[in-house]
Parts: C-alpha cells; structure tokens; sequence
C-alpha cells in the first residue's frame, strides 16, 4: 500500500511540474480521445443488455409450466368457491359465471395452457411500450413473475408503474387547470375552455368538469359542454348522492346548455328538480337557491311565460340582496334578469333603473373590459332603443360589441347578438345599408354555432328579412320570413303568442307583396284571418 502511494504522488508530482507541460497536454489529449471511442461503446453495450432484458422470450421459452398452471386453476377454484359461501345473492352471480369458466378451462386443460402461454408471449411483448422512464431491471423482473405463473407478483410490480404513471397523469392535469384560470382570468374564454377540457380528459374531477363544462358552453362549444356536464351530473349522483346540492348544480348545468341549444321542454323538469333539491338542501335563503330561481325564471322568460317568471326573479334578488350584498356581481345579475322580464312587458319606468344600477355593480366588480359589463351595456341600450332613446342607444351597443368581440372572437353567438342589436338601432333610424351587412354577419355566426334550429337563429332570419322588407327586397325576404315561421312553430308550437305574432308579421307581407302565395291560405286556415 506505502508503495503504491508513493508511486501516485511520483506521478502527481510529475504531472504538476510545469517543464512537462507539453507531455502532460499531449497525454491528456490521448485520454479524451480513448474517452470519446470507450465511453459510447459502453453506453451501446448497455442498451443492448437493456434491451435484451425486456424482449419478447422466443417460442418455447414460456417457464409456466402445465403443472403450475393447472395448480393456479385448482387454487383459483377454491377461491371463488370460499367467496361463493359468504357471498350475498347480489354477488353470486358474477362468482358463479367466475367458477364456470374455470371449470371449463380444467375440462379441456391442454387448450386452456395453450392459450394462457400465447396470451403471456403478448404481456411480454407488450412491456418495452411501458416507457424509457421505467428501468429494464424493472421491467425483466415483471417479465420473470409473469413467465413463471407469479401473476400477484407482477400484478404488484405493474401497480407501482401505474400509480407513478396516474401521479403524472393528476399532475399534468392540475398544470392544465391552473391554465384554465390563469386564461379565465385574462377573460380569454376560448383559451380556458380548452385548458379546463384537457384537465377534466386527464383527471375528471367534480371541479374540472364543471369549469370545463361552463367554459366550453361560454365559448359556445356547446356539444363539448353537453359531454362535460353529463359526467358530472353522474359523478355527483355517484360521489354525493341524488338530493345533494352538487347534483343539483349538475342538473342546473346541464339544463342551462339544453336551454341555450333552444331544448327548452327537455331544460325546464331539470331546472324544477334542482331548484327543489336546494331548497331541501339549502334552504331559500341560501344564493344557489336564489341562483335557482333565477334560471327557471329566465328559462319561462325565454318561452313568454311572463306572469311566471317576476315573481320569481323578484323572490331571488330579494335572497340575494340579503345574503351577498348590493355591491356583488351576482345581485347585478339579479338586478338585470327582473328588469329584463319588466321591459318585456311594457314596464319601461320600473325597469331603466335597475339596468342602470346593475351597470354601475358591474362596472366595478368586474371592469369594463368584462363580457358581462357588455351585457349590461346591451341590456341598458335595449331598453333605450324600446323607448325611442336612439342616439343614446347606439354608443352603447358599439361599446358592447369590441368588448365581445375581444373577449369571446367573431364567432360566438353573444357577438352575434350584439351585431344584430347595433344592426336594430341602425335600422330604426333608417340606417338600412349599414344595418343589413351586420344582420347577414349575425346570421351567419348563429347558422355555424347554433344551428338552423335555435330560436336566435329564426330571430337572426326576422331581422335580416325585416330590414329586406323595409328596403323593398320582397323576394328575397319572404323565404327568410317563411323558415323563420317554420323554426319557431316547432319550438314554441301554435298556439304560443310568439309564433302567432310572428306568423302575423308573414301574413301581412304575403297579403301586401303575394297574395296569390298558397302559404297564405295555410296560414289563415291554421291561425285565423281575423287574428292578422
């Protein structure tokens, strides 16, 4: 040992002597270049061991023998037939088809051993597309438990990958959720929509699906919303039980894309049912219970059931006001909805304050570059235009209308609503060519996002034949006036005031333009002439 030191510290002095400068870097370039040929024909030695490890064993090696298989049949017997003793009735059944399988296997036991053998060739194959992540060490000695019929084994080894693979899985998902937020923050819908998708795809959580739904529905995605909040709705029944508050939220979510897509017979018995399960849950004095309120309300607006919907609204802001404050977002939305069903009805006095004060709410709970800030700017100018407020009106709807389009993109059917509102108070002080453009815009947004089914499409086809009519165009408004008929008549049916308006507006057209048009005999026989 003293020898070999000596003759290290020999060589270091060497080394260190500064007149063997040029020896020791010619010697140091040496061992580099033995480094760069040595080190990759280790590297390549290895990762051909590594992959031998893990290749599929070649025909016949199979170290599961028949005797051992025929012995894990004959334990696997016993088993089922020990759970078969304690086995309650509803659990019988799956054991029994269980015990009459493996009975069948020991019958004919040389086919069953054949086909166990090629099924474990295929596992072993199988293993290399575990992953690099996953070490060959690893991975030969699954390929060991499975080749000699330790199956608990390999299943327990397999597990560990799993669990590593679903940590990865939950994290990647969490990153994708706190994308969507950080995008719901910027107001960038679309961008949320798409994050909160990925996080509900990877880990469909109670919170990821619900934001995934509600953001998909927001950036009108509206079949992915659907998908969404169906696995929710059976998530929470599942996790929290059919009266829960969660199953509730679930069925309000749900309802509210059926009533957005214009299914609003499928939307209401849902609406009704979540709103009686917070009530039991909650009690009426809780918000979600208010917020229950005022989806039904909204949705018995939207099909003309006014004398309904007020009460309702007014016993939700009522909630509100108590439980959040005048100063909370959620009290301005309740401010909009009782207005909005008040100028439905003519009750234009008692109605612009309320907008007015809902603005203000939102103004500074949410900013101004806030898409439910540009609702309320919609809503307030509705109204002045209803009262004959034009040059008031219309600053608004502008205003509105680069809000949304910034917000939500040129595609979504809010924009759409807000070009057909700037394109109404254009047309109503005469405005017809600045106004039709933005009509054809509206409807072709709502045909792509909605469907020629939807109500706003059919309103989007009353517009644009509306300001055809006013310009003379007869012949091309007429069809629009037709289909737009055809939409709300199986939507709304008959009888509703709706429609029958609606058929009087086609009526009148056809009576002035084409009176010799058979629809107009049609249209009499099912409405009566004495109505238009």
């Amino acid at each position: 040992m003293e020898e070999l030191k000596e003759f290290f510290g020999e060589c270091w002095a060497w080394l260190a002597d500064t007149n063997n400068y040029y020896p020791v870097v010619v010697l140091i370039g040496a061992a580099g270049v033995a480094a760069s040929i040595i080190i990759p024909l280790l590297v390549a030695t290895i990762n051909r061991n590594k992959s031998k490890s893990v290749s599929p064993p070649p025909d016949g090696e199979v170290r599961l023998t028949p005797k051992k298989f025929l012995a894990l049949l004959e334990e696997r017997e016993r088993e089922i037939r020990k759970e078969l003793a304690q086995a309650h009735d509803e659990e019988r059944a799956p054991l029994e088809n269980e015990l009459t399988e493996v009975k069948l296997k020991l019958s004919d036991i040389e086919a069953a051993y054949a086909e166990a053998r090629e099924k474990i060739i295929d596992l072993e194959t199988a293993l290399p597309r575990l992953g690099d992540d996953i070490s060959g060490n690893r991975l030969a000695e699954i390929r060991t438990a499975i080749e000699t019929g330790d199956f608990s084994r390999a299943d327990a080894l397999l597990a560990e990958i799993e669990d590593r693979t679903d940590a990865a899985v939950v994290r990647a998902a969490e990153a994708a959720f706190q994308r969507g937020q950080i995008a719901a923050i910027q107001i960038k819908w679309g961008e949320a929509a798409t994050h909160f998708d990925k996080a509900a795809r990877l880990n469909p959580t109670y919170d990821s699906l619900n934001e995934a739904g509600k953001f998909a529905q927001r950036a009108a995605q509206y079949t992915i919303a659907l998908r969404h909040f169906e696995k929710l709705l059976d998530l929470s029944r599942h996790e929290h039980g059919e009266r829960s508050p969660e199953t509730a939220t679930g069925l309000s979510n749900l309802a509210g894309v059926l009533e957005a897509t214009g299914q609003y017979a499928e939307a209401e018995p849902l609406y009704r049912q979540a709103l009686v399960i917070k009530q039991k849950a909650l009690g009426e004095e809780h918000p979600d219970y208010a917020t229950g309120l005022n989806n039904l309300a909204f949705l018995l607006e939207a099909t003309g059931q006014y004398a309904e919907a007020e009460p309702l609204y007014r016993q939700a802001l009522v909630i509100k006001q108590k439980a959040l404050g005048e100063e909370h977002p959620d009290y301005a939305t309740g401010l909009n909805n009782l207005a909005g069903v008040l100028r439905a009805t003519g009750q234009y006095a008692e109605a612009e304050p309320l907008y007015r004060q809902a603005l203000v709410i939102k103004q500074k709970a949410l900013g101004e570059e806030h898409p439910d800030y540009a609702t309320g700017l919609n809503n307030l100018a509705f109204l002045l235009e209803a009262t004959g407020q034009y040059a008031e009106a219309e600053p608004l709807y502008r205003q509105a209308l680069v809000i949304k389009q910034k917000a939500l993109g040129e595609e979504h059917p809010d924009y759409a609503t807000g070009l057909n509102n700037l394109a109404g108070v254009l047309e109503a002080t005469g405005q017809y060519a600045e106004a039709e453009p933005l009509y054809r815009q509206a409807l072709a947004i709502n045909q792509k996002a909605l469907g020629e089914e939807h109500p706003d499409y059919a309103t989007g086809l009353n517009n644009l034949a509306g300001v055809l009519r006013a310009t003379g165009q007869y012949a091309e408004a007429e069809p629009l006036y037709h289909q737009e008929l055809e939409i709300v008549r199986a939507s709304l049916g008959d009888d509703h005031p709706n429609t029958r308006r609606l058929a009087g507006n086609y009526v009148r057209l056809l009576r002035a333009q084409f009176p010799d048009n058979p629809v107009l005999t049609e249209l009499n026989t099912v409405f009566g002439e004495d109505v238009f």
